[in-house]
């Protein structure tokens, strides 16, 4: 004898039996977070690549790239700290230009083999050329060399002639 499955006829059918509700709870959670992680480094990226064109955009300046140029070529401050000279990624300071005028005020560190410097440029852009007031670098112990002095040209009597 078989047995064949008893139907509750308050309750239908086997089929119809429903299981009981898996919680999507954990769907919710992950979603939610994901999002707020998506958001976030959107946000980074943005702030990222404001934060990297700004340096881009002091260190092609004509301030930064003349300073840049007589540190690197300056004797005493080579004999000082070594060669090759090196910037670093950060420059502080501002600049400020409109039209064929401006001004600027910048400090960055320069380094070679044997020590590190500061660099520290302020001049102001009128007629849409620049006029320095201060150009110097500053070592780690404190001496202080003026990058706006020219050195004496040993050819000075080629320039008479």
């Amino acid at each position: 004898m078989s047995q064949v499955p008893v139907i509750d006829p308050f309750q239908g059918s086997l089929s119809q039996q429903q299981e009981p509700k898996k919680s999507r709870t954990g769907c919710i959670v992950l979603g939610v977070g994901g999002g707020c992680l998506i958001a976030l480094l959107i946000c980074g990226g943005i702030i990222t690549t404001g934060v990297v064109g700004v340096f881009a955009l002091i260190k092609s300046s004509e301030p930064y790239t003349e300073s840049l140029a007589k540190a690197q070529t300056n004797v005493e401050l080579q004999s000082t700290i070594g060669d090759p000279i090196e910037p670093s990624v950060i420059v502080q300071g501002n600049i400020n230009l409109e039209n064929d005028g401006g001004d600027a005020d910048l400090n960055y560190s320069v380094s070679g083999p044997n020590g590190t410097a500061t660099v520290h440029v302020t001049g102001t852009k009128s007629g849409g050329a620049w006029n320095y007031s201060r150009m110097d670098a500053t070592t780690q112990a404190g001496t202080k060399i003026d990058l706006l002095d020219e050195p004496p040209s040993d050819n000075v009597n080629e320039a008479s002639d």
